[in-house]
């Protein structure tokens, strides 16, 4: 959206890019879809220098036949209407601003140039591409892409120099307009054709010629006239290889790209004249391309080292992640479940057995007398009991059994699916386990041990919370140990 007070400012400039007469006129003819050739004729033929230039271009070696035109009839039929129009505009506001511009420090030789090669490059494209019968339109769109810039250099030309300095690549000039004016020199230049009546799809095609190409596979009109300016930017940018490069993703085809180069190349010098343009310097194409090939080839590698990179630190996170989550889940010295892992577990089961009305117990152990174990044999003896007690109760549960360390010589068992009775059988026979045979040999001394128990079931009574049962399991493994140890409460 252009400000209105800039809008207001185009509007009030006298030195605004204009078309003449003669050319108004042609386009209002042409706008007519019933309009026949004579009276177009007639409005060119009040233009002599414009009428000898259409001639001329007729022709040159891209439009030439078998016997040269001679006439202006000749000449438009050999063009075709569409390209006609495009060139006479080309034509006028070339001549027109060299005048306009010539003292404001506004380089016009530069913008004749890249607007030259791009309609050029427009066209070439979308004949590479299939898009012959828009051969005029693209060409117009492409030449017009930039006039915006005339018009801000007409409204402030002491500004514009400035603010675009000596950048010759157009996105960053867009920033700079859009950060200065509140609007970039594509939306003025569609806005600017608009004015002139030139056809709305034609406009829309200036206000985005410097966007990029949604698909890969070059579809439409608009698609060359995108990627126009930057093909002449491979004539006239200091590094054309690196925008050569940048064209990849949509002339990816290494002999299809060098055929479109030396297409544009041969076109060059004779449309230049027409214009009274210098043309552009040739292009060594096989260097250029060369040059592109082995900057795509370097990015690659930067890409692929940058992938790797980065997926060496993935792997990395991904490790420590796993670290953390195991610190968090299992217990370091027996490799059970931590307590607080276990206490998620309880909630989740909890939670799943009172919605579907399943059985659910706990079973809190403790090992009597381990203190004595440690003051006696040492702390890394009594390390060792817990190991082999922790590996126990892994071999005496089921596979849907948690077990877990709940802190210092306490253990902490759930049991999905168990009553209390299936429970008590379940700490019985861990009971009657240790009771069996020792834990473990230490020094030709068998250390033996035994456990307290304590077991809620969740239907005996109504627990409102995960706390609830716990206190009350916890509770009966104490009232194991006060009754003599070694024994199994559950009730």
């Amino acid at each position: 959206m252009i400000p209105s007070p800039l809008i207001q400012s185009l509007l009030d400039c006298p030195a605004l890019p204009s078309i003449p007469a003669v050319i108004q006129r042609v386009l209002v003819l042409a706008a007519d879809p019933d309009v026949r050739l004579q009276p177009i004729l007639d409005a060119l033929h009040n233009d002599p220098a414009l009428t000898a230039r259409l001639i001329s271009l007729a022709n040159t070696v891209h439009y030439a036949q078998s016997s040269p035109a001679e006439t202006l009839r000749e000449a438009v039929e050999r063009l075709g209407l569409d390209t006609t129009i495009s060139l006479s505009l080309g034509f006028s506001l070339a001549t027109a601003s060299r005048i306009d511009t010539q003292s404001s420090g506004f380089d016009t030789r530069h913008f004749w140039q890249r607007s030259l090669t791009a309609a050029i490059a427009a066209q070439e494209l979308a004949t590479l591409c299939c898009q012959g019968n828009e051969l005029g339109p693209v060409f117009t769109a492409a030449l017009l892409q930039d006039i915006g810039m005339l018009a801000l250099n007409a409204v402030a030309p002491l500004d514009y120099t400035e603010v675009i300095g000596t950048l010759d690549d157009h996105d960053q000039i867009a920033l700079r307009e859009r950060s200065h004016f509140g609007a970039d020199h594509a939306e003025i230049g569609a806005w600017l054709t608009e004015n002139w009546g030139l056809s709305l799809r034609c406009c829309e095609w200036v206000r985005r010629s410097h966007d990029r190409p949604v698909r890969e596979a070059i579809a439409l009109p608009g698609d060359c006239v995108m990627l126009s300016g930057r093909l002449a930017d491979i004539w006239l940018a200091s590094d054309g290889h690196r925008t050569l490069a940048q064209l990849d993703p949509w002339l990816s085809d290494e002999q299809q790209r060098s055929e479109l180069l030396g297409r544009i190349q041969a076109r060059l010098p004779q449309m230049a004249g027409l214009f009274d343009v210098d043309a552009p310097d040739t292009l060594d194409s096989p260097r250029l391309l060369m040059e592109a090939k082995q900057l795509l080839l370097d990015r690659a590698l930067r890409l692929q080292s940058r992938l790797e990179h980065q997926s060496q630190e993935l792997d990395a996170l991904q490790a420590a992640n796993w670290h953390l989550d195991h610190a968090l889940r299992y217990d370091p010295l027996t490799q059970l479940y931590t307590r607080q892992y276990l206490l998620s577990l309880l909630e989740t089961h909890f939670e799943q057995a009172y919605q579907l009305s399943q059985e659910l117990s706990v079973v809190f152990l403790d090992l009597d007398h381990f203190k004595q174990i440690n003051d006696e044999h040492g702390h890394p003896v009594g390390d060792e009991v817990l190991k082999n007690f922790a590996s126990l109760l892994v071999d005496l549960s089921d596979p849907d059994v948690h077990v877990g360390r709940y802190g210092g010589e306490e253990f902490m068992v759930i049991l999905p699916g168990y009553d209390r009775h299936q429970a008590a059988g379940y700490a019985d026979h861990i009971c009657n386990t240790l009771r069996s045979r020792p834990l473990l040999d230490h020094r030709g001394a068998a250390i033996q041990i035994t456990a307290s128990v304590g077991i809620v079931s969740l239907k005996e009574e109504d627990y409102d919370s995960t706390d609830e049962l716990i206190h009350r399991a916890d509770q009966r493994m104490y009232l194991s140990k006060r009754t003599g140890r070694n024994r199994v409460t559950h009730e």
